[in-house]
């Protein structure tokens, strides 16, 4: 399906959909629990993928009107496991399956074979673990117990690695310490963090050490999911491109990509945010290029870079070299969507510099299969002078399924083709 978004003046209310990061982690943490209740959980292509393989594993689930009730497992089941797009289901599978003494084998889709996970697997079998696969390990990969814990150094070309080990080691036979080189993504070690704490689990960080005590039990017993702020950043673009967006249910919470409220404001967005009620109000606004640091807040560069797009002058996104072992190499994405638009971008080994233009052209970008790249680039489309159009648009399902319904309802002008 291809989306054409054109030209609009937008204003309206909107409540963002629940945070991908936090419903995948309390999936598996209620997985992993005697029993559970995830409240406001996203469901979308990537969290189902994790809630089949956790019942894979051995859990049962059933779904009352807004939350879902867990039955974990005793004993985690081998087998199959498909994880379709989803490269969080994958990485944090690897690790809970080298904790069985059976056979199993995690596969996906075209992409997630893509996607190398070698440094997660040297770490899982020094520890213990019978890992097969070839390359650098992308799947799918041959999983046999038992990793006993211990202690082991791992470069983080991923955090998916690092939560991965943080959700495996605790129900290892031995203590673990787990030395990160080259931490990146930090908030995402937080969410996970946050999860395990809600479920009893101890974990002990110090600069760039774990300390993981062995033989622990997972004890969640209620989560709610709070709102996206990936998907926020969307929509507080909308508001700055094209109106004003009001967005509800805005809480704190550990996601890094909060960020977006003070990146947007450096760059003079009109945007404020009411903490105690949970709004978000952004407004139409002319903007200005800055100098990001994105080591900590990589899912946040495709919004960045739009509103780069429209900004006065140059904008810098500097540490940006882990977007290419995304979905997709989201640098590539970046720059080819931006050129086909008439936008003046550069990309180096480990930054994007965008010159910001008065007007967009509009044209036809790709999706290249990432619902990033589909979210993000479609909101050019609000400031075109014909429209952009977005191919193998449905893509957005994976993280934010009624999008463009969510778009027309402020006001946005958009044609399904």
């Amino acid at each position: 399906m291809d989306v054409v978004v054109y030209r609009s003046e937008l204003e309206g209310e909107v409540t963002p959909p629940p945070s991908k990061s936090y419903t995948h982690r309390a999936f598996f943490a209620s997985s992993l629990s005697h029993h559970s209740f995830v409240t406001n959980p996203l469901i979308s292509d990537d969290t189902i993928s994790t809630l089949r393989c956790c019942c894979k594993i051995g859990s049962f689930f059933r779904r009352n009107r807004n939350s879902i009730e867990f039955f974990g497992c005793d004993e985690i089941s081998g087998g199959y496991f498909y994880t379709a797009n989803s490269g969080t289901t994958t990485r944090f599978l690897i690790g809970i399956l080298s904790l069985s003494r059976y056979k199993s084998i995690v596969d996906g889709d075209s992409s997630v074979r893509r996607r190398p996970n070698y440094e997660l697997v040297i770490a899982l079998k020094k520890m213990g673990a019978d890992i097969r696969g070839w390359g650098m390990y992308e799947v799918p990969v041959h999983i046999r117990g038992i990793v006993k814990g211990g202690e082991v150094e791992i470069e983080c070309r991923s955090s998916q690695f690092i939560s991965s080990l943080l959700f495996t080691l605790p129900l290892a036979r031995y203590d673990s310490c787990l030395r990160v080189l080259n931490m990146r993504s930090k908030p995402y070690i937080e969410v996970t963090l946050d999860v395990l704490e809600r479920s009893g689990i101890e974990v002990e960080w110090y600069g760039n050490e774990f300390y993981i005590r062995g033989e622990q039990e997972y004890g969640l017993k209620r989560f709610y999911v709070p709102s996206d702020f990936t998907s926020i950043s969307y929509l507080i673009a909308a508001g700055i491109l094209a109106g004003k967006v009001e967005i509800r249910n805005a809480f704190e919470s550990k996601q890094g990509d909060r960020r977006i409220v003070d990146i947007v404001r450096d760059m003079g967005g009109d945007v404020r945010w009411y903490r105690e009620r949970g709004v978000i109000v952004a407004r139409k606004s002319e903007l200005n290029g800055v100098e990001i640091d994105a080591k900590d807040i990589p899912d946040l560069v495709p919004t960045i870079s739009i509103l780069a797009s429209v900004a006065n002058g140059k904008t810098v996104i500097r540490n940006v070299e882990s977007l290419r072992f995304k979905e997709i190499d989201r640098m590539d994405g970046i720059y080819r969507n931006l050129k086909s638009l008439g936008v003046e971008v550069k990309i180096g080994s480990n930054e994007i510099e965008i010159s910001g233009r008065e007007y967009i052209r509009g044209g036809t970008v790709e999706s290249f299969g990432d619902h990033r790249m589909a979210l993000a680039f479609s909101l050019l489309g609000l400031v075109s002078d014909r429209g952009v159009r977005v191919r193998n648009a449905e893509v957005v399902s994976i993280s934010y399924p009624n999008y463009f319904d969510v778009l027309r309802y402020i006001g946005a002008k958009v044609k399904m083709l």
